[in-house]
């Protein structure tokens, strides 16, 4: 793009004095332009309470919020010059006044009142809410939440109150008008929809249609028609099945069978039935028993015209004495039976085409007569059928929709008790509220005498609801007095279509603001954020997708930024996967033994082989890729600089076991996950002790966690006692003196928080223990860290949890245990989600990758995206839903109804789910343009084989866009470089002579006092593991350091231990790396001597073969310490090794250097 087009698309959608609608792809700065615009409308004289910004979600408002108030802070507090260059990328000249204006502006912003509004939808309806007249009955309105566990507890009452009248007859009958008044027989005729759903679609399915309906109550609402509501849930359903009936072309009883078996309807059938019986064919006769059987059946009790007819007479003979059944389904019956002889078992017409045998068979004229009889009769077959099929539909919705109208009802009771809302409650009392005439003029005034600049974020995400109020709010305006309105948005990236968004509103919008408002359109097809060879793949794919029209060549800005798209060849089955299957599908012999034997889940080796090759793949590029940093230079690829992207969690965990076992630090914050995380569980199982006492498995589980750390001879003590449970044990094993520090701290701190867990709320007891146990430093000490800034977040949100039930005030801990079993028990969407990592762990330097799905990516990006299970299929179709017509020219839904199995839908709703099909297809490639373009620089895909191929994956479309570039699996530029020879390693000292005088001399100037008992041991330990790893002494070398046997024979144990232990061994045993130094001594950037106690370098080798993260050919620099990691200088000594690491890294600057402190209990605490 041009500079003069850049000039020109700011010229104008930074006018303060126009409407202006901006359709700008990924990257290309729609946040910077929204914001930019503020700026231009604060210049331009407008206050702060006069522009209202809407965007979609909290953390974008908040976004735009902070970029707005740091711009006006640069602008209050830089120089004029890049104050004036500020001014200028925005279009504005820099003179004197200009300048003065601009730098008034953040004092002027921050003491406004009413400040500028930076809001959500549903935020800014529930201000509309409050400032609702009094008439309309929304005084004092809560929000309430209307997730999964609330919508069971309605659920249950609902059902609760249809089973006294589920035995009561059907409305109609005889005596349903002499069991009560009209309210008894309607909810009689209510309790016998639910039953008759129950048992024709199962409980499952009724609750899912329930549910699917109440969800979408805020289109079943629209459909009553009236301009403002007031026809209410009672009105709705009779519009909303007359629209259905006649679009079924259905009467309101069965009239299906009526009109088949009509006067005279047995005539072809019989002539058909006469030149069956005239083949010879085993197969046709078999078809002619079968009609003759089913023409006596269907002629038993027909009229007498009916079976008088000529060519009837065998049939008629032949049922002549046959009973007459005139029960309900005879007509059903006796249309299958005539079915069954021209129709296949799948419902379609048997196949009979022209032959000579055919004519053989029935001469020329009769071949003709057969086949024309054939096809005609097929015909009204299979369109009885269809109009059975619709006419069922109809009984389906009538009675699903009667459910729902009393279930609404019902959940519309509840809340009015309580004065609750949800957000859809928001969203249709704010329609209701604007298009009322009684308070439309009020809501309206207020809106005219707030808000001159309207400024509308992401609309491709806006439902047709949330348009329909924006309408009502801004048709309202006459010329004069109309405000600004700016609109930006990309339909590319709508991809919340679960969430009722619809991008066609965006056009609608488009054309509705350029017609009533002037409003310019402006279109923005250049990206910032990606590289060019991204580009060129998007181009090449989506061009090419019909679905994915209009879709216009979009170009980069990025430069010379080089780029990436490479797919990796999908992982198939191997040979002896299939037998691994089945065996472990194989029913076990015996029971399992949970304490020995884990738990398997099968597994598909496919996806572990992608997962592995994942891992293995970002171990090779992390440190020897080199990628553009934002400052202009180049560096080495980072663990943080990756994103993996799936489209949903539900195969995400082989993924993290794989980066686990390759050790690759990552952040999965998973939906609903929180009470599942280990840090959680050390919480949850404190405090369920702490209200049971005799819970000894919590308190062994509380004891061995971070909190108080307790090791395992630590528990041996206690259940080698003799008292009645553990808790007793402890008190005593603390009262006698005998514990150790572990368990003497937790004993006091135990019995205070017992006492105070009668006292406070389950939020202040949870503050207490997380300030009096240290739990956050605990914690710290106890993970990687890396992964400490996750497990923090978790912490901080159980704290959080807390406070969120019942305001943290009232609830006692007992019904905070309670409450948190139901949300471990709830679905994801009810569960807490674990803690967000705030700050910048997100950033390249956090060291983590990040798992996200592609709507959870929505916004972000990253120098590396990685798609996961790229060759998965999209959704199918799924049975028991809600169909729903709402075009965005529309004031209402121009359809509503429901369905039940897939092949049950029938003919005449066909083009609706033919759109929906194509309304999700584009949505697929709308998450897949999402995908890509979250990538500055690298592009990767992968996915596993399926037995079926499908063209529709992400992986075969991208497949194909490579291939128009002629590059089979990768486009774009090489990243892989060869690192730089590492410098020479320095040599280790010799070993000193028993001879020579061990004086170590201080600096120059410098007086060090003569060490204690305790730094003795220290020096004596690094000597002797120095030695022990090294070259051989001399016997007695001790001695010449000035110890005496007996301090040697104490260092010796834990010197033994140290080398000997699991977690140690890899440092010490030769055949586990590649070469390795003690007592290194190196200077630092300060000049400084920096002594290492051991460096040890590692191969770099298969992640496969060295799971403790061994095998990635860094540099370890090992730091001893003779005390436990309990210390209080840990903080110091951290500080010591990370220094150190530093040294090291500036020595091999193309190498990772990773540092840890081993402590004389023989563990491992890695810094770095």
């Amino acid at each position: 793009m041009s500079a003069e087009r850049g000039n020109s698309l700011v010229a104008v959608a930074l006018d303060p004095a126009r409407s202006v609608v901006v359709e700008a792809c990924a990257g290309s700065g729609k946040t910077w332009l929204l914001a930019s615009r503020i700026v231009r409308l604060l210049l331009a004289g407008a206050a702060p309470g006069e522009i209202l910004a809407i965007t979609f979600t909290r953390k974008a408002a908040r976004e735009i919020e902070e970029r707005v108030v740091d711009w006006l802070r640069l602008l209050a507090t830089r120089d004029d010059a890049e104050v004036g260059q500020f001014l200028a990328e925005r279009g504005i000249a820099a003179d004197c006044d200009t300048l003065r204006r601009a730098r008034a502006l953040y004092e002027r912003v921050i003491a406004a009142q009413p400040g500028l509004a930076v809001n959500t939808f549903h935020g800014w309806f529930l201000q509309l809410v409050d400032a609702a007249p009094l008439s309309s009955n929304l005084a004092g309105a809560t929000l309430a939440d209307a997730g999964s566990r609330q919508f069971d507890e309605w659920w249950q009452s609902f059902a609760a109150t249809l089973k006294d009248e589920a035995g009561a007859p059907e409305a109609g009958e005889e005596d349903a008008g002499e069991a009560g008044d009209d309210a008894a027989g309607e909810r009689a005729a209510l309790a016998q929809d639910f039953v008759w759903l129950l048992a024709e679609a199962g409980l499952d399915a009724t609750r899912r249609l329930v549910r699917r309906g109440f969800e979408r109550r805020a289109e079943w609402l629209a459909c009553a028609g009236d301009a403002d509501g007031s026809g209410g849930i009672d009105g709705v359903l009779p519009r909303v099945l007359d629209e259905l009936r006649e679009r079924l072309g259905v009467g309101e009883g069965a009239m299906a069978l009526d009109d088949f078996f009509v006067a005279g309807w047995a005539g072809d059938f019989h002539a058909y039935l006469g030149l069956l019986e005239m083949s010879e064919l085993d197969t046709d006769r078999g078809l002619a028993q079968k009609l003759a059987a089913a023409l006596a059946d269907a002629l038993a009790d027909a009229p007498a015209d009916a079976s008088a007819d000529a060519s009837a007479d065998a049939s008629a003979d032949a049922s002549a004495d046959a009973p007459a059944d005139t029960s309900a389904d005879a007509p059903a019956r006796r249309l299958a039976g005539l079915c069954s002889a021209l129709l296949t078992a799948s419902g379609t017409l048997r196949a009979r085409k022209p032959s000579k045998a055919l004519d053989k068979r029935f001469g020329a004229d009769g071949a003709v007569r057969f086949l024309d009889l054939h096809a005609r009769l097929g015909a009204r077959l299979l369109d009885c059928l269809a109009r059975q099929c619709e006419e069922r539909a109809y009984a389906f919705n009538r009675r699903i929709g009667a459910v729902l109208r009393a279930f609404l009802a019902h959940v519309d009771a509840y809340k009015a008790a309580r004065r609750q809302i949800d957000f859809v409650d928001a969203e249709w009392r704010v329609l209701q509220l604007l298009r009322d005439d009684a308070t439309a003029a009020f809501v309206q005034a207020r809106l005219d005498t707030r808000y001159r600049h309207v400024l509308l974020d992401e609309f491709q995400d806006t439902n047709p609801l949330q348009w329909q109020i924006l309408l009502a709010w801004l048709g309202a305006y006459s010329d004069g007095s109309r405000p600004c309105v700016f609109l930006v948005g990309d339909p590319k990236q709508s991809i919340y279509r679960f969430r009722r968004a619809e991008p066609r509103l965006f056009a609608a919008a488009a054309d509705f603001l350029a017609r009533e408002f002037g409003a310019a359109r402006c279109e923005q097809d250049a990206t910032r954020r990606n590289a060019q060879p991204i580009i060129d793949v998007v181009n090449s794919l989506f061009l090419e997708e019909a679905a994915f029209r209009p879709f216009r060549e979009q170009e980069s800005l990025a430069g010379a930024l080089p780029g990436r798209v490479e797919l990796l060849p999908l992982c198939g089955a191997e040979e002896g996967d299939e037998q691994a299957g089945e065996a472990a599908a194989a029913p076990r012999a015996g029971l399992r033994d949970p304490l020995r034997e884990a738990d398997s889940e099968p597994v598909d080796s496919r996806r572990r082989r992608e997962a592995e090759r994942l891992a293995e793949r970002l171990r090779a590029m992390v440190g020897v890729w080199r990628i553009d940093d934002k400052a202009g230079g180049t560096r080495a690829l980072r663990y943080g600089d990756v994103m993996l992207l799936a489209r949903s969690r539900t195969r995400l965990a082989e993924y993290e076991r794989a980066l686990s076992a390759a050790g690759i630090p990552f952040d999965a914050a998973s939906r609903g996950g929180l009470l599942g995380t280990l840090e959680a569980c050390d919480i949850v199982a404190l405090l369920e002790f702490l209200i049971l006492p005799a819970a000894d498995l919590q308190l062994a589980h509380a004891l061995r966690s971070p909190v108080f750390a307790c090791t395992d001879e630590d528990l041996l003590a206690l259940a080698a006692r003799r008292e009645a449970g553990w808790w007793p044990r402890l008190e005593a094993l603390a009262a006698a003196g005998e514990a150790s520090p572990h368990l003497a701290r937790a004993a006091c701190l135990l019995t205070g928080w017992r006492i105070a867990a009668d006292r406070l709320p389950a939020h202040d007891l949870l503050d207490r223990i997380y300030a009096e146990g240290e739990v956050l430093a605990r914690y710290r000490l106890a993970v990687p860290p890396a992964a400490y800034a996750g497990v923090e977040a978790n912490l901080r949100a159980l704290l959080l949890l807390a406070l969120d039930q019942g305001g943290g005030r009232y609830p006692s801990l007992p019904r905070f245990i309670d409450e948190l079993r139901d949300l471990r028990d709830a679905d994801a969407g009810d569960a807490p989600d674990e803690g967000a990592i705030e700050g910048d762990a997100h950033t390249a330097d956090s060291g983590r990758v990040r798992i996200l799905t592609i709507h959870g990516a929505k916004g972000l990006e990253a120098p590396l995206v990685w798609l996961l299970d790229a060759h998965a299929a999209p959704r199918g179709e799924e049975a028991w839903d809600v169909i729903v017509d709402w075009l965005p020219a529309d004031a209402a839904p121009q359809h509503f109804s429901f369905f039940g199995r897939l092949a049950e839908r029938g003919r005449a709703r066909q083009p609706l789910f033919d759109a929906e099909a194509a309304a999700a297809e584009r949505e697929e490639l709308n998450l897949l343009y999402v995908a890509i373009t979250r990538a500055r620089q690298i592009f990767m895909a992968s996915g596993i084989a399926g037995t079926r191929d499908n063209e529709r994956t992400p992986y075969r479309r991208l497949e194909a866009a490579l291939a128009r570039l002629d590059a089979p699996l990768a486009h774009g530029d090489e990243f892989a470089v060869a690192a730089p020879a590492a410098a020479a390693a320095p040599q280790a000292p010799a070993a000193p002579s028993p001879e020579a005088p061990a004086v170590p001399l201080p600096r120059i100037g410098e007086r060090r006092a003569a060490p204690d008992a305790a730094e003795r041991f220290g020096i004596l330990l690094h000597a002797l593991l120095e030695r022990r790893t090294g070259r051989a002494a001399a016997d007695g070398w001790w001695r010449a350091l000035g110890f005496a046997d007996a301090d040697y024979r104490r260092v010796l144990p834990v010197a033994e231990r140290l080398l000997a232990a699991p977690e140690l061994r890899r440092f010490f045993d030769p055949a586990q790396f590649r070469r390795a130094w003690n007592e290194v001594e190196l200077s630092g950037a300060d000049g400084g001597l920096r002594r290492l106690d051991r460096l040890v370098e590692f191969a770099e080798s298969d992640a496969r073969d060295a799971p403790d993260g061994s095998g990635d050919g860094a540099l370890w620099v090992l730091d001893y310490k003779s005390s436990t990691r309990d210390t209080a200088r840990l903080d110091a000594y951290r500080a010591q090794v990370e220094d150190y690491c530093r040294t090291v890294a500036a020595v091999f600057p193309e190498r990772r250097v990773r540092g840890a402190l081993v402590f004389a209990d023989a563990s491992l605490l890695e810094v770095c």
